[in-house]
C-alpha cells in the first residue's frame, strides 16, 4: 500500500469513526452537571427555581431574588452503566462490552448584589458533554475505544429587576472545549493485530446565556432560559502506530462541531407553606450537531456529514417539601425524548429517550450555612444500534447515576 493511498484510506477511517464518537460525547446537555444541586430534582423546573446561587448558570435572572451574596459549591459522582450486547448478525470478534465509567465533576456559583435591582454572579460549571471507555477487543473499537468531549465553561453574569414582576439577565460563558478520541484500525491483514489512531485538541468559544423572570404573583414565578448556538472547531493530525506504515505523514483533519442552542421554561408555584410545585418544558435543537463540517487542511476532502439526529423535547414535574423549619426534601422526574431512532443510532452512542427520578435534601445548619444532598437515576433501557462494519446488536439496561453533595454560605 502506497502512502499516497494509506493517507487517503485514514482520512475515511477518520470521518466515518471520528463522527459517532464525537456524538456520544455530546449527545446531550446534562441537567445535572450544571450545578451541584440539580441531582435532587431530576431535571424538573431547573429555570424557574432560583432558590440557590445554581441559578447564575440556570437562569440567570433568577439572581435578583437574592439581597446577600451567595456561595454554592460540591462535588458530584456520575456513573455510566451499559452493556453491548451482540446479536446474530453481529461478525466482528469481540471480548468485554461492558461500559462502566465513573466521572468525578463539581461546579461552583457566586451572587453578588451590587444594589436592590443590580446582581452580578459567577459560575463554573461543565454542561456539555461525557467520557466514556470501552475494551480494547469491544465490537465498535474501530469507531471509538476512548473518548471525551467536554466543554468546562467559567460565566460571568449581570441581573437587573425591571419592575416588581419582571427581571432580566444575561450571561457570557468562557468555554474551553476538549475533545480527546481514540480508536482501532482494522490492519487488513490476517493475522496482524490492530493499529492504533488518536485525535485531540482544545477549541475556546463563548456560549450565551439568556434568562427572564416572571413573577405575577407572590407564589409564582415563571422562569425562560435560552442558550445560543456555539461553534467548537477541533484541528489535530491524527497519530496512528501499529500498522505498516507506523507514522504516515497524515494531513490535519478539521472538525467543527456545534454546542446547540437551547430553549427550556418552568413554573415554580408555593401551594402552601410546607408544599412547592415545579414543570418544566425545554427544546434543544441536536438536529444541527448531527450537521458536522469534516475536512483535511489542505487537502482534498471536506464534506459535511449528517447523523441525522433528531431535536429534543423535555419535560418534567418536581416540588419542594418543607418537612420540618432547617430540612427541605425535594424530588423529581422528567422525560427526555431521543435524538436518535434505533434505525440510525451509531454504535458508539448509547442514549435513547431519558427517564429522569431524583430526590434530594437540603438542611440549614445555621443562618450562614446551608449544606444538601442529590440522587438521580437516569433509565435508557435497551438501546437497539445501526448496523455497521459487521456490528449488530444493542446495549442492555442503560442507566447513568448521579450522586452531589454541596455547601451554601450565605
Amino acid at each position: 500500500m502506497t502512502v499516497f493511498n494509506y493517507c487517503r484510506r485514514l482520512a475515511v477511517v477518520t470521518l466515518v469513526g471520528l463522527l459517532p464518537s464525537t456524538a456520544m460525547a455530546g449527545a446531550a446537555y446534562i441537567y445535572e452537571m450544571s450545578s451541584v444541586s440539580e441531582p435532587g430534582y431530576g431535571g424538573a423546573g431547573m429555570v424557574a427555581r432560583a432558590n440557590d446561587a445554581g441559578t447564575v448558570f440556570s437562569n440567570p435572572a433568577g439572581m435578583t431574588r437574592f439581597d446577600e451574596s451567595e456561595i454554592l459549591a460540591g462535588g458530584a459522582f456520575t456513573y455510566i452503566s451499559s452493556r453491548f450486547n451482540p446479536d446474530e448478525n453481529n461478525t466482528v470478534e469481540i471480548s468485554n462490552n461492558g461500559v462502566g465509567v465513573p466521572i468525578p465533576a463539581g461546579s461552583a456559583a457566586y451572587i453578588h448584589p451590587l444594589s436592590d435591582r443590580l446582581k452580578l454572579g459567577i459560575s463554573m460549571q461543565n454542561y456539555f458533554g461525557l467520557a466514556l471507555n470501552w475494551n480494547d477487543q469491544w465490537a465498535g473499537r474501530y469507531s471509538a475505544v476512548s473518548v471525551a468531549l467536554l466543554a468546562p465553561q467559567l460565566q460571568s453574569t449581570v441581573a437587573y429587576e425591571v419592575n416588581d414582576w419582571l427581571s432580566v439577565g444575561a450571561g457570557a460563558a468562557l468555554t474551553l472545549g476538549y475533545l480527546s478520541d481514540k480508536m482501532r484500525v482494522d490492519p487488513e491483514e490476517p493475522g496482524r493485530a490492530d493499529g492504533k489512531l488518536t485525535l485531540s485538541d482544545a477549541d475556546f468559544a463563548v456560549q450565551g446565556n439568556f434568562g427572564v423572570m416572571i413573577e405575577p404573583t407572590a407564589s409564582t414565578r415563571i422562569g425562560i432560559r435560552y442558550l445560543t448556538e456555539t461553534d467548537l472547531d477541533f484541528k489535530d493530525a491524527p497519530d496512528v502506530s501499529g500498522l505498516l506504515i507506523p507514522n504516515p505523514n497524515t494531513k490535519n483533519v478539521d472538525l467543527g462541531l456545534k454546542m446547540p442552542q437551547s430553549l427550556m421554561a418552568a413554573i415554580h408555584h408555593q401551594w402552601n407553606d410546607e408544599l412547592a410545585l415545579l414543570g418544566s418544558v425545554g427544546w434543544d435543537e441536536w438536529s444541527a450537531f448531527s450537521r458536522i463540517k469534516v475536512g483535511l487542511r489542505d487537502g482534498d476532502i471536506e464534506t459535511r456529514l449528517d447523523a441525522d439526529f433528531r431535536d429534543t423535547w423535555h419535560f418534567g414535574v418536581g416540588a419542594e417539601y418543607q418537612y420540618e423549619p432547617k430540612l427541605m426534601l425535594t424530588g423529581g422526574i422528567s422525560f427526555d425524548t431521543s435524538m436518535s431512532s434505533d434505525r440510525t443510532r451509531p454504535i458508539v452512542l448509547p442514549l435513547g429517550a431519558m427517564y429522569r427520578y431524583g430526590v434530594g435534601f437540603k438542611y440549614r445548619a445555621s443562618d450562614s450555612l446551608t449544606y444538601g444532598g442529590g440522587f438521580t437515576w437516569l433509565w435508557q433501557g435497551n438501546l437497539p444500534i445501526k448496523e455497521t462494519s459487521g456490528v449488530s446488536g444493542h446495549y442492555h439496561k442503560t442507566s447513568i447515576t448521579f450522586l452531589s453533595f454541596y455547601a451554601m454560605w450565605h
